[in-house]
């Protein structure tokens, strides 16, 4: 958590099974083998996305895949936005009661996906 706070984003990997682990564990519960913390990369790809409306202000949210874990979070990016396109993890964080939050930014120009109009 404390690496959240401080925005890294770091997961756990069993190198006994190849397994990624998000959150993080010191045992693989595939395997129940000890695992290692590494960094997990920036970039991911929007499984689905919405949007939002917080005190007048659109918000939108997605669930993307980061290589096989997927996140909940905001997206920017304008006319990017869409199932398929690539994002980068641009900031991550963690509230001091818990809250985890991870915001992503588009880094497809493309037409052809199904667009937030």
């Amino acid at each position: 958590m404390n690496q959240l706070k401080n925005g890294k984003f770091v997961i756990s990997f069993c190198t006994a099974c190849n397994k990624k682990i998000w959150p993080p564990y010191e045992y693989c519960p595939a395997c129940y083998r000890r695992t290692l913390t590494v960094t997990a990369g920036k970039l991911g790809r929007i499984v689905e996305y919405s949007r939002s409306w917080l005190e007048e202000t659109e918000i939108i949210v997605g669930l993307i895949d980061m290589g096989g874990i997927l996140l909940l979070g905001s997206i920017s990016g304008g006319r990017g936005i869409a199932v398929g396109a690539s994002v980068e993890l641009i900031a991550t964080g963690a509230t001091s009661d818990g809250k985890i939050h991870f915001h992503f930014k588009t880094l497809d120009r493309v037409d052809s996906y199904t667009m937030i109009k």
